[in-house]
């Protein structure tokens, strides 16, 4: 179990300077993991205007509120049409 943890200890320890080379993040770390990793704002997931219109027929068929697609879905230049 000791060596284990002693395993464990030196991975943190190489992490940690590995992170040390590394750039400043927006958020002031230097290691991603250390702080928790949140969307910001709407997303698009990545989708096309095409797919976001479909998703947003299919969560307001399956009872969200215009409200809630909206607030969940980012369309950028999107007709809802």
């Amino acid at each position: 179990m000791a060596a284990a943890g002693a395993l464990s200890a030196q991975m943190l320890r190489r992490r940690h300077l590995a992170a040390l080379r590394t750039p400043l993040r927006i958020c002031g770390h230097r290691d991603p993991m250390r702080c928790a990793v949140a969307p910001y704002g709407r997303s698009t997931f990545g989708l096309t205007a095409r797919e976001l219109l479909a998703e947003r027929r299919r969560l307001l068929n399956a009872g969200w509120t215009p409200g809630e697609v909206d607030a969940r879905l980012s369309l950028p230049g999107v007709s809802a049409a």
